[in-house]
């Protein structure tokens, strides 16, 4: 389906809301809104693509002015969109649910000041719906506009918060550069609280964005049993990824992982299922689990510098830790499921006990 010409203003909440697989929206002009465009999945990625935005404009405020009734208008000098939450952070762009693009598209006038915060492009406030490393956007022009904003969580502007879990691994990937400077680079989450295991020295730390621009390969990892139910997907106690000395606190048994990286997995569990997907063919993670012994698939190597060489999903065991490599040696392979609903299926996966 395909959406043109559309002129969507002075909306107090989104100036679009879609739903639905492969639509197309061309020329939409969005302005003065609390949220210019924020689009749904129906098929749980199961679809080439949800939504795809191109040669369209977002305007965050305009010279109208509008009605200025509340004292906080009048001191603000305009009408708000949302006068009981007057300062609710306007974005332009919302992802959400999945596979959604953006292509040559400008956006004006998306500047932080002493009311409220902003951004041209954030994800829906503060999901748990499905997520992917796999939404981009390419040919984005900035006009008096800060690029990107994720607002530190605060329950009086949240859309759909049933516990933040796609939220707190917010990522977009920026194709050309035209958001971040850096082609082909991910967009993180970095905002103290939720900083991504894929973040190292290595990114550029953008404080007002609270985001970071990581260059590299950046998939998905789970650490729920393959195919499981949603029960079994929130289920187990807790994880936390290490790295670099500061620990990540994992929500949904999900994050963000970027190919090349070192980590330590902490956890009381006896077992652990961990799965990657959305990696070039090639890329590989390896992982550190204390008190583990052993792996019921992969190859055994017999050193930890045997293990770092390996071209194959492999383990290797000492007295202290399970040391395990996934590699994605076929970046097509329709493994397991690795989410209860949708088709998104792990590249590789391997289960380890204690």
């Amino acid at each position: 389906s395909v959406f043109e010409n559309l002129i969507s203003y002075k909306n107090r909440n989104g100036g679009i809301w879609g739903r639905g697989e492969n639509h197309i929206f061309r020329n939409v002009k969005l302005a003065d809104n609390a949220i210019g465009f924020t689009h749904a999945s129906g098929s749980a990625g199961r679809d080439p693509f949800s939504s795809l935005v191109v040669d369209s404009l977002f305007v965050g405020e305009t010279d109208n002015i509008g009605n200025a009734i509340t004292p906080e208008e009048k001191a603000y000098g305009r009408s708000l969109p949302k006068r009981l939450i007057p300062d609710f952070p306007i974005r332009g762009y919302e992802y959400y649910d999945y596979r959604d693009d953006v292509v040559d598209t400008t956006f004006v006038n998306y500047q932080d000041n002493d009311r409220r915060g902003t951004g041209a492009l954030s994800w829906l406030l503060y999901t748990s719906s499905g997520i992917t490393t796999t939404n981009t956007i390419k040919g984005a022009k900035f006009v008096n506009a800060k690029p990107v904003h994720f607002p530190l969580i605060d329950p009086r502007f949240d859309n759909d918060n049933r516990g933040g879990v796609a939220w707190r691994t917010a990522v977009i990937h920026d194709l050309d550069g035209s958001v971040g400077g850096k082609p082909n680079s991910y967009i993180l989450i970095h905002d103290g609280e939720n900083d991504s295991v894929a973040t190292d020295d290595s990114c550029e730390i953008q404080p007002t964005w609270n985001a970071a621009v990581c260059e590299g390969d950046v998939g998905r990892l789970f650490m729920n049993k393959p195919g499981g139910t949603l029960a079994e997907l929130a289920a187990g106690s807790p994880v936390t990824l290490h790295r670099n000395g500061k620990d990540h606190r994992i929500t949904g048994n999900q994050s963000n992982v970027r190919a090349g990286t070192e980590m330590r997995v902490k956890t009381d569990r006896e077992e652990v299922f961990l799965s990657v997907r959305e990696m070039d063919e090639g890329s590989s993670v390896l992982f550190e689990l204390p008190g583990f012994t052993k792996a019921a698939s992969g190859k055994q190597q017999a050193s930890l510098d045997a293990l770092r060489k390996a071209s194959e999903t492999s383990y290797f065991a000492d007295k202290e830790a399970l040391w395990v490599k996934l590699v994605v040696t076929d970046a097509e392979f329709q493994g397991p499921v690795v989410e209860p609903v949708g088709r998104l299926v792990a590249q590789t996966t391997i289960q380890v006990m204690r």
